[in-house]
């Protein structure tokens, strides 16, 4: 049996015009603000004229503050349309091992974090002196299987801690990872949890 994305979100968020459809929804940890549901909104719908969000059973409408957002169901106002955007996502898959000139990746990712840099759990230091890192994963933000995409959108012109090698994309950079304990690194991979680098990568 396939798993059900939508039950555990205890925020959803509807368009008027058709109040028993969902377009979304997501999952409030206590960390998302007003500004960031907004935002996010901003990224997954295509409107045609600009939107009010209001929820549905205490009529507050969303505005760009840092109050925290409430767990509840939203509905969208908007005077033109509303559609959920068609851009591809990327799908990840999790890449325990790399080969060749480019195995440094996870020891140079261990070295500078050592930690989970999502659930902040540290790798003892017992455990970091006898090279024991059995729960941690060194892990790419941009997907390593989709290198053809990184090359052909020139994402290596954002990396600055390696040399401009013929031949080398730069996606193996530790710019383009982080150390994860191994369960988030496959609710990472699987898009159940994210970070915003536009909001000090909360």
């Amino acid at each position: 049996m396939s798993l059900n994305h939508f039950l555990p979100r205890n925020v959803k968020f509807y368009d008027t015009t058709s109040p028993g459809k969902a377009l979304g929804g997501l999952v409030q940890n206590g960390s998302i603000t007003e500004t960031n549901f907004l935002d996010i909104l901003g990224i997954v719908l295509v409107v045609g004229s600009p939107i009010r969000v209001q929820e549905r059973e205490s009529s507050h409408i969303i505005s760009r503050t840092e109050v925290l957002l409430q767990a509840g169901v939203y509905n969208i106002y908007c005077e033109g349309s509303i559609q959920v955007s068609d851009e591809p996502w990327v799908h990840r898959l999790i890449s325990h091992a790399i080969s060749g000139r480019e195995n440094s990746f996870p020891i140079d990712i261990r070295n500078r974090d050592k930690k989970c840099v999502i659930s902040g759990i540290s790798n003892p230091e017992i455990a970091i002196q006898s090279n024991n890192w059995t729960t941690f994963e060194a892990a790419h933000i941009f997907p390593l299987q989709h290198e053809s995409h990184w090359i052909q959108n020139n994402y290596g012109r954002w990396i600055t801690d390696m040399d401009d090698t013929v031949g080398s994309s730069k996606i193996n950079s530790c710019q383009n990872g982080f150390l994860l304990r191994q369960d988030v690194h496959t609710m990472f991979d699987r898009y159940f949890i994210s970070i915003n680098p536009d909001d000090s990568y909360k």
